[in-house]
């Protein structure tokens, strides 16, 4: 049986390209509000068509689009645009623009006859196509959105048009643009890239023109969807060392053979062992010190899984997960609910997975991890993720450092619920903040009962403007549990909030590099749901941290396993770079 294609998105090629492409970008861009208004502006044009009178007068078109379109999309944004002059007169620029030009194609489409037929203008196209090169492991699956296809009905040839804002690379630009005409299926396809500001410039390539491109695009898609073997072929080095894995066990006494390819992961490769007869699965368990000194490797994970005994070595030549993964993901800020999801980071079939706190099964967490572990930096990217998909209107945080490092960057940050919201315990009092966030949910749930609705989302439908769900993050809550004056009224607290907050909109993530029974007493345990569990120094703490042993064996630097009351399922977390960080926390909606 084939193994199933490897996913990718037209938004990861993108990101590899723009970061391959560091000269060439514009310095000063539109913000990503003022982009998504701007698509969400031209694909209303376009589809459907605007009224006939309206096609041989752009002035006339522009302002259908400003009244109809745009000037309740702007009014919508209102507060986050409040401070945007300059994006919103790109923003403004762009439309006149994109109605001069799109004025201009209706009226050489209706010299043409082109109106007459059906579909001969696409808006906002969902592309997808499988493709599969000599030498990969497994096919690739591409999925992505066109802004527009146009069809001349005489030939059947589609032409794709790909609008830029403007503020990015240029050579990326072209090569998403290619990527699109790529998964056109025969008959070819020619090309349009059209950017709008600073100036409108119109580029039109055929596919004899795309031919060098085009297989630059596939070496990329091979690489970044992790099929390609680099010459002398690493999937043949991954091979031998599955084989060197059992002659250690055959060293021991342990028969064993290895079932199918291994899976091989950004951090880790994953083996599967089949015992041979007679031989106990406990033995093999027992023997991973002796297998990480043999390979000279860090000891493996040796465990079972759905009934299979795995053996999960470290990838010598590991792989970050970028945060754009998340980014790209992520969806646009709902302007009433905003959004609870949360990343967690990507699997051995490199795809991304995530909660969302507004679940029932899912509202609190708890993250523990060792120095190095990459604690702090996975409370960052959840902060990230969280910042980019929501506004100040969705989303407020309060954040609890007592180490004044992980959240600085933060400080004066609109997200945050209220002035003192970053707190460096002792000199502020987590219990006041707390006490606070009680005081706050039990006033919303007041709020919920007059208006007769169950929670945030109901509330929310029923008033139809948004209230911002709360999220408080704490990083090495040990410190307070470690204060006999705090320790009992800190986990009162903790635990009335775990208990009813939810349904209220406010949410708790306690992270800790101490995860003994001191610091996460049975109470906490009861209303943490979910554990996010990094490399732990001992096996006691993984088992505190998650009831399960083998977070000691974890890697670090982001090698987590995640658990919901159920089974542990193993992670790469992503890695937010400084200046990405910086950008991401610092920027004024």
């Amino acid at each position: 049986m084939s193994p199933p294609p490897a996913e990718l998105s037209v938004t990861q090629v993108r990101q590899a390209l723009w970061e391959a492409c560091p000269a060439d970008r514009d310095v000063a861009g539109p913000t990503a509000l003022a982009g998504r208004l701007f698509h969400e502006t031209a694909a209303a044009l376009l589809r459907p068509a605007p009224p006939a009178n309206l096609v041989d007068d752009w002035r006339a078109l522009r302002r259908y689009a400003y009244e109809s379109l745009l000037g309740p999309r702007l009014l919508a944004e209102r507060p986050a645009l409040a401070e945007s002059g300059r994006e919103v007169l790109l923003l403004w620029q762009a439309v006149t623009e994109f109605c001069q030009w799109f004025s201009g194609l209706l009226r050489a489409a209706g010299v043409s006859g082109w109106p007459a037929a059906e579909s001969w203008l696409a808006a906002e196209t969902p592309l997808e196509r499988v493709f599969q090169e000599p030498g990969w492991s497994r096919p690739v699956r591409v999925r992505g959105v066109a802004d527009a296809l146009v069809r001349d009905p005489r030939t059947g040839r589609w032409c794709v048009i790909e609008f830029k804002l403007g503020g990015s690379s240029e050579a990326a630009d072209l090569g998403q643009a290619a990527l699109y005409q790529m998964m056109l299926e025969p008959p070819a396809s020619d090309l349009a890239l059209v950017r709008f500001v600073p100036e409108r410039r119109e580029v039109l390539l055929s596919p004899a023109d795309l031919a060098e491109a085009r297989r630059r695009l596939l070496d990329l898609i091979g690489r970044l969807a992790g099929v390609t073997e680099p010459p002398g072929g690493r999937q043949e080095e991954y091979r031998e060392l599955g084989k060197r894995i059992l002659a250690v066990f055959e060293s021991f006494g342990l028969r064993a053979t290895l079932n199918g390819e291994p899976a091989v992961g950004p951090t880790f490769i994953r083996y599967e062992v089949a015992p041979g007869r007679g031989v106990a699965v406990k033995k093999f368990t027992a023997r991973a010190e002796d297998v990480g000194v043999q390979l000279g490797l860090p000891a493996p994970m040796i465990h079972i899984e759905e009934g299979r005994l795995l053996v999960d070595v470290a990838r010598p030549d590991r792989e970050p997960v970028p945060f754009s993964r998340v980014a790209e993901s992520l969806p646009a800020p709902d302007p009433l609910l905003g959004s609870a999801r949360v990343p967690l980071g990507v699997d051995l079939n490199n795809r991304l997975h995530g909660i969302s706190l507004a679940d029932a099964d899912s509202p609190h967490m708890l993250v523990a991890g060792t120095a190095g572990s990459g604690k702090s930096e996975w409370l960052r990217c959840a902060i990230a993720a969280l910042i980019l998909s929501n506004t100040p209107e969705t989303l407020r945080l309060v954040l609890m450092d007592p180490k004044r490092t992980s959240f600085a960057e933060l400080a004066g940050s609109p997200f945050l619920w209220h002035s003192e919201a970053l707190l460096y315990p002792p000199e502020g009092s987590p219990i006041e903040q707390l006490e606070r966030l009680i005081g706050e949910m039990e006033a919303r749930y007041k709020r919920f009962q007059r208006s007769r609705a169950d929670d945030l989302a109901a509330w929310v439908k029923r008033e139809g403007r948004p209230l911002p769900r709360i999220v408080c993050v704490i990083d090495e809550f040990a410190d307070l549990m470690a204060q006999r004056h705090l320790k009992k009224e800190f986990e009162q607290s903790v635990v009335r909030l775990g208990a009813k907050a939810r349904a209220a909109g406010i949410h708790l993530i306690l992270a800790t590099q101490h995860p003994d029974a001191k610091t996460v007493t049975g109470s906490l345990q009861a209303n943490l749901s979910v554990r996010v569990c990094l490399k732990t120094a001992t096996w006691q703490q993984s088992q505190v941290a998650l009831k399960a042993r083998g977070a000691e064996r974890l890697l670090g630097k982001g090698d987590l396993l995640f658990s919901r009351g159920g089974p542990a399922w193993r992670y790469q977390a992503p890695y937010l770079e400084e200046a990405e960080r910086r950008r991401i926390f610092t920027s004024r909606p």
